[in-house]
């Protein structure tokens, strides 16, 4: 059962309903729309290319941009690479292949770095006009600006992602905030992890924590962080396995800790009260104040320490 009392709670019912109470609606800070140093360095890594395309907007009509386009990149092969980034496509390999109507087949496109004669390069300026990259070089004013705004345009596919990682980074900054300075945090320590005793597979016993409280230089407390928009079967499976990795943190006498949170938990009371049964200290993002203060209390009367 959660240790409610070490928060400062009378019973399970005004715990529970605080936690649920003080979820945090959403997890968007500043840094959550767009990693800007992500995309100027998607873009600047191809300043070269972009450079030379745009020297193709000087051409009058479409007809001297494809021939001007296949001299280009006869000369300068290293323009290829940047084809697909002006259709926002991340290839793999280098490769696109394209199901072309017109030969009732796939046609493949090799995007990588190298030399190819005149014939070649024919083949990607009549690609570059059926996707309208061509109709783009006599629109747009400079393919520097146009690319950065579509980097920004692939970025928010990694928001996802980015959350979870801005998650981690709120808990950190409010947990050195308030922690006691003799107790020392890491994050994914490399040198102590339940997973290599309760891991099946090489890549599970891999994992790390996402922090180790240390105190006298030894692990007291493993801290997993996660935060949860909707709801789904994958907080729920997480709340499983947490409840295995609580059994296996009593054996090593370390506190296993679950700071979970997000608006997803609202309708998923009933799992999450399971996890409470058997975890000892659940808390949501508001509630690190609390455990921190706590600390010496729990390490001083916790039976597993």
């Amino acid at each position: 059962m959660v240790k409610y009392a070490y928060l400062g709670f009378n019973d399970f019912s005004d715990y529970f309903n605080t936690f649920i109470n003080t979820l945090l609606r959403s997890n968007k800070t500043y840094e959550y729309f767009v990693d800007w140093e992500k995309v100027k360095n998607n873009v600047r890594k191809f300043k070269h290319q972009i450079f030379l395309l745009n020297s193709l907007r000087e051409a009058t009509d479409k007809d001297t941009i494809k021939k001007e386009f296949v001299d280009l990149l006869v000369k300068y092969p290293e323009v290829l690479q940047v084809i697909p980034l002006l259709i926002a496509e991340r290839v793999k390999n280098g490769k696109i292949d394209i199901l072309d109507p017109d030969v009732e087949d796939f046609v493949q496109y090799n995007f990588k770095k190298r030399r190819i004669n005149k014939e070649e390069a024919k083949k990607y300026v009549y690609f570059s006009e059926r996707v309208g990259i061509l109709d783009l070089l006599m629109e747009v004013r400079d393919l520097y600006d146009y690319l950065l705004g579509v980097e920004v345009g692939i970025d928010t596919n990694a928001r996802k992602n980015r959350s979870g990682d801005i998650f981690e980074r709120l808990v950190q900054i409010t947990l050195e905030k308030y922690l006691p300075t003799r107790i020392k945090i890491v994050p994914q320590d490399p040198h102590f992890s339940l997973y290599r005793t309760i891991g099946k597979t090489a890549r599970e016993q891999a994992k790390r924590h996402d922090f180790v409280l240390y105190s006298n230089d030894a692990p007291k407390f493993i801290l997993e962080v996660n935060f949860y928009n909707v709801t789904g079967s994958k907080p729920i499976s997480i709340a499983e396995s947490y409840i295995t990795l609580q059994r296996e943190a009593r054996k090593h006498d370390v506190n296993f800790v679950w700071i979970t949170d997000g608006p997803g938990w609202i309708s998923m009371k009933e799992p999450l009260m399971r996890a409470m049964k058997d975890i000892d200290f659940v808390l949501n993002y508001r509630m690190i104040p609390r455990f921190c203060s706590s600390l010496d209390k729990i390490l001083n009367s916790n039976k597993y320490i």
